[in-house]
Order: C-alpha cells, then structure tokens, then sequence
C-alpha cells in the first residue's frame, strides 16, 4: 500500500486501517519523513499526545525546513497545554511559509487569549491578506472586538464567519455575545442554541442563553438553565447570581438574597453581588444591613467606584451624614485619579 492509499484512509476516518499502513509503510522506509507526520498527526487525533509528539519531532529532524510539520508540533503542544512551545513551534512554521493563513490564525488567537489584543488583530489582518473569508479569521477578528466592547464591529465578522463556518460551537458563541451587547436577546438566544445544539457541555453559551431568556422575561426557562449550570458546578458564581435575577424579577426578595449571597460567597470581591445584597437589604428594609455589604464590598474591593455612591446615599438615610461625606470625598477622589490618568 502506498503512503497516499494510507492518507486516504486516514482522511476517510479509517484510523485502525490508516494506522497499520503507515507502519507498514515506515518499516520499508524508516526515514520517511511524510509518512512520520502523517502517523503522527494520526496519533493526536487518536488522544496519544506523548507518541504525536515525539512522531513530529521525527519528522521535522528529517525535515526541519517543512512548514507544516512544525505547524502540527505546535498543535500537539497546545493540545498538551505547552503554550509557550505551541507558540514557538507557530513562529517556525510562519518563518518557514508566511502566507500560511492557518499560521496566523493560530497565533492571533494565541495572543487574544494571552490579552495582547493589538498583537491578535495585526496577525489576523495579515492572515486576511491571504484569504479574507476564512471563517477562523474573521472568527478572531469578531473576539477582538468583543473585547474591545464594540460589538456592532464584532458580529459584521462573526456573522459572516457562521455562515461559512456553520457547525463551529465556538463562532455561534461569540456570534451570540456581541448580539445580547446589543440588546438583540431574541437573536443571541438563536445563536446560543445553535451553539449547544453543536457542543451541549459548552458551559458559557449555557449561561449566555439563560441571560438572554432572563432579558426576555422567560423565567422559568431562564431559571432552568440556571440551576442546571449552579448544580453541575459549572459558571457557579453567575448562576447563582442569575438565579437571584430572576427571583428578583419574580418579586421574590428574600429568595434572590439567598443566591446573591452563595455567589458573594464564592468571590467576596464581587462587587455586583455585593451590591445585589445591598439592594435586597433595602428592599427588606434593613439599611443598616444593606449598608454594612456596600462597606464590606468597599474594603474587599477599594476600587469598586459603584458602590460609593449608594452607600453614601443609605449613609445620609442612616444620619450618618460625616461618613456619607467620606465616602462621597473618596469617589471624587477616585475620579479625579482616573481623569488624569486619560491620555490628552
């Protein structure tokens, strides 16, 4: 059997039938460096990380100058959590073939992940060049902007990398968070469920579609989702402040401060569920109480500008009006702070 009757079986998901030849294959030609590879991108897909690896590794020692071989070693470190590596392995491959689109797509989502947005969208742009619908591109591209909160500018990319790239999980999530910041909850909600349909434990397009029902006051749906992802120890902290939504829409109160709670529980610093308590409190008419979680959000999380003013408001409530006037200092402070930190 020749090495590309092997690739065709390898292609049409005969890994058993693949796997035996190229084995044959390499006993009659060990230095064979496409048929290391292909073996070992076959082992990869097969979950065996450490042979993959070092099967590459054959390859590119025969073949150092073969882009692609470093591109499918940088994708079995990656796989294998090796960042760091994976990126390395991606800068060889870009060196070796620059018009590679793959190359830059993989890198740009590297440094997307890694926070380095300016660096994310230049590798995107320049993949772009080479062929400006690849859906992982214009995918990248979207999650540039969501983090740059310019969700309008997000879903002209995304929308078009779903239609080409429809059964990607991914893409029909960030399609689905750029059109819920946009208030298109009826939308999100179709694009999140598109999402599941295609990768049901996909924990963040969960908790996305119940947000989205919440914003369309389907409730029950909503509280559903909620629960099903606070019970699976998934998203806990938002499910849990999700599940005190959609109480407090329900005119539940004492039922929301008791979510709101287990969500401050777990991150303390949380000054959204800090403030979610506070609002319960007040509700329940406990101003001291509510007051006393604002304070507390306060001295756990200094930087936590929202909550000033409600404080100093339930401080001027309570006749407490010099710590009311502290507070009130402080947040002016803060702004000033912030206000000469802008670029001229």
């Amino acid at each position: 059997m020749t090495l590309q009757e092997a690739l065709d079986l390898h292609q049409a998901g005969q890994f058993d039938a693949a796997e035996q030849a190229y084995r044959a294959h390499l006993q009659a030609t060990p230095d064979d460096a496409d048929a290391l590879h292909l073996l070992g991108v076959l082992r990869q897909q097969r979950g065996d990380a450490p042979a993959a690896l070092d099967l590459i590794r054959q390859a590119i020692a025969l073949a150092p100058d073969h882009a692609q071989f470093h591109l499918s070693l940088g994708g079995a470190l990656l796989a294998q959590g090796e960042t760091d590596a994976a990126r390395s392995s991606f800068e060889v491959a870009l060196a070796l073939d620059p018009n590679r689109v793959e190359t830059h797509s993989l890198l740009g989502h590297l440094a997307l992940q890694a926070g380095e947005g300016s660096d994310a969208e230049n590798r995107f742009r320049i993949g772009r060049r080479a062929d400006e619908q690849d859906p992982l591109i214009l995918y990248g591209l979207g999650n540039v902007y969501l983090d740059r909160r310019e969700p309008a500018n997000a879903a002209k990319f995304l929308s078009r990398a779903a239609e080409l790239k429809p059964g990607d999980a991914g893409i029909q999530t960030s399609l689905g968070r750029a059109l819920f910041d946009q208030g298109a909850f009826g939308l999100a909600e179709r694009a999140f469920e598109n999402a599941l349909q295609l990768r049901p434990d996909l924990g963040l397009a969960k908790l996305y579609l119940a947000r989205s029902r919440l914003r369309q006051d389907k409730l029950e749906a909503a509280r559903e989702l909620f629960a099903e992802l606070a019970g699976s120890n998934v998203q806990t902290l938002s499910a849990n402040a999700g599940l005190g939504d959609v109480a407090r829409k329900q005119g539940r109160i004492v039922q929301a401060l008791k979510y709101y709670r287990r969500a401050l529980a777990i991150d303390p610093a949380h000054s959204g569920a800090a403030n979610a308590c506070a609002w319960c409190m007040e509700q329940l008419g406990d101003l001291h109480g509510a007051a006393q979680y604002l304070a507390d959000g306060l001295r756990r999380t200094p930087e936590a500008d929202e909550l000033r003013r409600p404080l100093a408001e339930l401080l001027d409530r309570l006749g407490r009006s010099d710590e009311a006037r502290s507070v009130r200092q402080a947040a002016a402070g803060a702004d000033s702070a912030q206000k000469s930190d802008r670029p001229s």
